[in-house]
C-alpha cells in the first residue's frame, strides 16, 4: 500500500511541534503506544488500521477540506466517488466487515452510500433464508445491487408497529403488490436513498387473504440496472438540505402497485407459502434485529466523535495562552486553568467509558444474536433493554458535551476549520436515528419495571438488573464513606450508584403501582409518570457505563502495565466521581449520599481531575488520530493552529479575487452616493 503525504489536509507540511505540546508529551506517565494498542483491540489491529491509513490517505480525495466550501451537489459527488473507491477497494482486497467499518471511521463516515454496509448487508444476512441469501449475497457483496434500509415513514419513526406500507400477496400472480397508501406513509430519511441506491429493504405491513400478519422485510428493486431510472410505480428522491451531513441523500420513496416476486420476502423468521399460507418461523421480534444492531454500532459512533472532539479540545487547551494567573505574569496555557479543564476532562473521560461500554455491548450483542440463530431467545428481552438504554444515554452525553468542547474553544471553535463545529452538527442525529431518545428510555424503563415486579414476589430478575437485588435498608444515610481516599474506591463508587438506581427505580415502579390501584387507566399512569419512568431508565444506563468501564478496566490491569492501568485507573475514579457530582440531585434524594459525604466527592473528583490533567495530552494522544482523519486546524498533532488557520482563510472562496463582484454590483454605489453627498456638504 502507498504511503501518505506528509502534509495535512491544509496543505501544511509536518513541522516542529508547539513547545507546549512537547513539554506535555514528556511529563508521561505512561506507554502511550501501549494504551493506543488497548484502544485499537491489539498491536496487530494498530497495524492494521495504520495500512489502511496509507492507503486511504495516499488517495488525494480522502485528503481534500475543500467540501467545507462546496455546493450541496458537489458535495454529494464527492461522497459518491469516496463510497466507490472504498466499495472497488473492498473487493479489490477482499476486506473484512472490521476493516471495512474501520476504512468508514477513517474516511469520516463521509460517504454517501453508507448504510449498504451498515444496515442492506447486515439486514439480508440476519433475515433471509439460506437459501435467499445464497443467491443474493453475491450481488450485494460485488456491488451489483447497492442497497439502503427503508424503515422510517414521513408519518411514523420510533413506533414501528404503526407504518403504513402495506405488502399484499396475489396468489394468481404469486407476488406482492407493494403501496404507500397515504402521504405519512412514504419512506423518509434512508440515507444513500435519494440518488444512490438501486435496491431496498423495504419495513411494510403483510397482508395475506385480507389479514394483517405484521411488520415484514422485503428486497424491492428501485432503479434499472442500466440506466438508475426509477422503476414503475417507483417514485423517489432526495429529502433536501440537513443541518450537516449534506454528503448523504437520505431520500423518500412512494410505492404504487409495485410488484415484488413472492421470494422476495426475507424469509428467514416468516414467509408466505405458494398457497397463500403465513407460516411463522421464529420471533417477530427479530425482524428488528438489524436496528438492535445499528444501536450497539451508535455507541462506538458516540465514542469516536467525542475522541475526535476532545482530541481537538485537549491540544488546542494545552497550546492556547490567555490571561495569568497573577498580574504582570506571562499568559497562561489555558489548559491549566481548572475551569477549562472542568470543560474538557470530563469529555476525555467519557469517551474511554464508552469505548469500555461499547465493547460490553458489542460481546453481549453476539452472544445473544448466536443464541437467537439457535432458537434462544431468552436474552432477546434485556439486549433490546441495554441496547436502547445505552445508545440513548450515550448519545445524549455525546450530544453535550461535544457542545461544551466546541465552547472550550473559544472563539475559533465556531469556525469550520476548527473541526469541532461541524462534528457537533454532525452528532445531532445520533439522538433520534434508530428511535428516539425518550421513546428509549421508555422502552427501558417497560423492561425496568418488568423486572421490578418480578423481583417483589421473588422471581428470578435478569443480570441487567443485578442492583434491584439489594435490600432497601432503612430510612437513614447509610454513611459509606469518611474520607476523599474512600472515594477513590471503585468498588465503592459502583455501590453508590447501584443504590442511587436501585432506589430511584424501586420508587418509580411503587408511585405507578399507587396510581394503578387508585383506578388510573394503565396508559394514563404511564403518562403521568413519564418524567419519573425516563429518569430511572437514565440511572439504570449511568450503572452500566459505570459498571462496564470499571469491569474492563480491571480486565485489562491482568496484563497492561502498571503505567497504562494507573492512568485507566484514574480516568475511571474521575468518570465516577464527575457522574456522582453532576447528578448530585439523585444520590441525595434517594439517601446514598449525605451532604457531607457528597462534599468528599467533590474534593475527590477536583483531586482526580488534577491527575488526569497531567496526561492530558498523551490520553488523547493515545486515541493514535491522524491529523487527515481529524479535519481540525485547532487539533493537530504538531500543534501549530495559527498556520492552518490562516491557511484554511486564504482559501476561502471569497478570496478568489481582491475584489468581489458584489462590490461593484452593490457596494459599489453605495460608496459613491455617499460621496456626492459629501461633496455637495462642502458646497
Amino acid at each position: 500500500m502507498a504511503a501518505a503525504s506528509n502534509t495535512d489536509a491544509f496543505g501544511i507540511s509536518s513541522k516542529e511541534v508547539n513547545a507546549d505540546l512537547a513539554r506535555e508529551r514528556k511529563l508521561v506517565s505512561f506507554n502511550v503506544q501501549e494504551l493506543t494498542h488497548v484502544i485499537d483491540g491489539g498491536p496487530e489491529k494498530t497495524k492494521r488500521r495504520k495500512e489502511l491509513e496509507n492507503l486511504l490517505y495516499s488517495e488525494p480525495i480522502f485528503r481534500d477540506i475543500s467540501r467545507l466550501m462546496m455546493e450541496r451537489d458537489q458535495t454529494y459527488e464527492q461522497a459518491v466517488l469516496k463510497s466507490v473507491k472504498l466499495f472497488e477497494w473492498s473487493r479489490t482486497y477482499n476486506w473484512s466487515e472490521e476493516d471495512f467499518e474501520l476504512a468508514q471511521r477513517l474516511a469520516n463516515h463521509d460517504m454517501a452510500m453508507a448504510l449498504h454496509h451498515t444496515m442492506f448487508v447486515p439486514a439480508i444476512q440476519r433475515l433471509a433464508s439460506d437459501e435467499q441469501k445464497a443467491r443474493w449475497l453475491p450481488k450485494v457483496l460485488r456491488y451489483e445491487w447497492i442497497g439502503t434500509y427503508a424503515q422510517t415513514e414521513l408519518g411514523h419513526g420510533t413506533n414501528i408497529m404503526e407504518l403504513e406500507t402495506t405488502a399484499t400477496f396475489d396468489p394468481e400472480r404469486d407476488e406482492f403488490i407493494m403501496n404507500s397508501p397515504t402521504i405519512t406513509s412514504m419512506k423518509w430519511w434512508p440515507g444513500g436513498l435519494g440518488k444512490s441506491s438501486n435496491s431496498a429493504i423495504v419495513l411494510a405491513q403483510l397482508v395475506v387473504k385480507g389479514e394483517k400478519c405484521g411488520l415484514h422485510p422485503f428486497l424491492v428493486s428501485l432503479r434499472s440496472l442500466k440506466d438508475h431510472t426509477p422503476l414503475p410505480g417507483i417514485t423517489v428522491g432526495d429529502i433536501g438540505p440537513k443541518m450537516a451531513l449534506n454528503s448523504i441523500d437520505n431520500g423518500f420513496l412512494i410505492l404504487k402497485n409495485v410488484r415484488i416476486p413472492r421470494e422476495n420476502m426475507l424469509m428467514k423468521n416468516a414467509e408466505v407459502t405458494r398457497d397463500g399460507r403465513f407460516i411463522s418461523k421464529g420471533v417477530d421480534k427479530a425482524n428488528y434485529a438489524t436496528m438492535v444492531l445499528v444501536r450497539v454500532k451508535i455507541t462506538r459512533w458516540a465514542y469516536e466523535a467525542l475522541s475526535d472532539g476532545v482530541t481537538t479540545a485537549v491540544r488546542y487547551s494545552a497550546v492556547r495562552r490567555q490571561s495569568s494567573l497573577q498580574p504582570g505574569g506571562k499568559e497562561e496555557q489555558v489548559l491549566n486553568y481548572q475551569s477549562q479543564q472542568y470543560k474538557v476532562l470530563p469529555a476525555l473521560a467519557s469517551a474511554y467509558a464508552f469505548l469500555m461500554a461499547f465493547r460490553c455491548l458489542q460481546r453481549f450483542y453476539n452472544q445473544v444474536s448466536s443464541d437467537i440463530m439457535a432458537g434462544n431467545t431468552s436474552q432477546l428481552g434485556e439486549l433490546h433493554c441495554q441496547t436502547s438504554a445505552v445508545k440513548a444515554y450515550t448519545s445524549d452525553v455525546t450530544v453535550r458535551m461535544l457542545e461544551i468542547c466546541r465552547q472550550a474553544c473559544g472563539g475559533h471553535g465556531y469556525l469550520l476549520s476548527g473541526g469541532i463545529g461541524l462534528l457537533c452538527n454532525s452528532i445531532l442525529p445520533l439522538v433520534t436515528v434508530e428511535g428516539e431518545n425518550s421513546v428509549l428510555y421508555q422502552q427501558t424503563a417497560r423492561y425496568l419495571m418488568k423486572q421490578v415486579a418480578k423481583a417483589v414476589v421473588g422471581e428470578p430478575t435478569s443480570s441487567a438488573v443485578q442492583y434491584l437485588r439489594q435490600q432497601s435498608g432503612d430510612d437513614t444515610p447509610h454513611l459509606m464513606i469518611g474520607s476523599v481516599a474512600d472515594c477513590l474506591n471503585l468498588d465503592t463508587l459502583l455501590h453508590l450508584y447501584q443504590r442511587m438506581a436501585f432506589s430511584i427505580v424501586t420508587g418509580t415502579a411503587r408511585q405507578l403501582q399507587v396510581a394503578l390501584e387508585e383506578g388510573t387507566a394503565q396508559h394514563v399512569a404511564w403518562n403521568n409518570n413519564m418524567v419519573g419512568l425516563i429518569r430511572a431508565a437514565t440511572v439504570h444506563s449511568q450503572v452500566y457505563v459505570v459498571e462496564a468501564f470499571i469491569g474492563e478496566v480491571r480486565q485489562l490491569s491482568k496484563t497492561a502495565s502498571t503505567g497504562v492501568t494507573a492512568v485507566l485507573n484514574s480516568l475511571c475514579q474521575f468518570y465516577a466521581l464527575h457522574g456522582i457530582v453532576q447528578n448530585a440531585g439523585n444520590f441525595l434524594a434517594s439517601q446514598t449520599l449525605s451532604p457531607d459525604e457528597l462534599e468528599l466527592i467533590r474534593k475527590a473528583e477536583l483531586q482526580v481531575m488534577a491527575a488526569v490533567r497531567r496526561d492530558a495530552v498523551p490520553l488523547v494522544d493515545a486515541f493514535d488520530l491522524h491529523d487527515v482523519s481529524l479535519h481540525s486546524a485547532l487539533g493537530c498533532y504538531d500543534g501549530n493552529v495559527y498556520e492552518r488557520l490562516c491557511a484554511m482563510a486564504q482559501n476561502s472562496s471569497l478570496n478568489k479575487s481582491q475584489v468581489h463582484p458584489a462590490y461593484h454590483k452593490y457596494l459599489r454605489g453605495l460608496i459613491k452616493e455617499g460621496q456626492r453627498q459629501g461633496q455637495l456638504s462642502k458646497l
